[in-house]
């Protein structure tokens, strides 16, 4: 039997970082100039003043100190329902732990993987690498050679 493409790579050419056009009109002049106008696109900036109030009320909560009432624990009940919605095809954390992994894990280990989400709830203290993201832009179909930082 032969091998299998992905769906990846059936759908998908590798994305190659390009010049972009600023909204000035004028074109990015290399890699991380391009890359900044992507971030930029892609990642707004967090501005206090334009808070609607659900806004507000949300920094609000945010800032109140741990442990309140509302800091419930997860009960292992709770925490199994999280992990079975897992979509097993999603792809992996950049520590490389893929949600199929955390689903045979929590299989194994109900009761330790519910404390240990729960210490870090209690605590207030989440591990980096469960704070971090790889964030891969992917062109929108028929706008691959567009200089539109948008065309993502």
């Amino acid at each position: 039997m032969g091998y299998k493409k992905s769906h990846w790579e059936k759908h998908n050419r590798r994305q190659l970082w390009h010049t972009l056009q600023k909204p000035d009109g004028t074109i990015t002049a290399d890699k991380i100039e391009t890359l900044t106008l992507t971030l930029e696109q892609l990642i707004l900036e967090d501005k206090i003043q334009d808070d609607t109030d659900y806004h507000r009320a949300i920094r609000s909560l945010a800032e109140q100190p741990i442990d309140t009432p509302e800091d419930k624990v997860f009960t292992q009940h709770e925490f199994r329902q999280v992990v079975e919605g897992f979509k097993p095809r999603k792809a992996p954390a950049p520590d490389g732990i893929t949600n199929e992994i955390q689903q045979l894990v929590y299989k194994g280990l109900p009761k330790t993987m519910t404390a240990i989400y729960n210490e870090f709830i209690r605590t207030g203290c989440f591990p980096t690498n469960r704070k971090t993201a790889r964030i891969l832009p992917i062109t929108k179909p028929g706008r691959e050679d567009s200089a539109d930082p948008s065309k993502f």
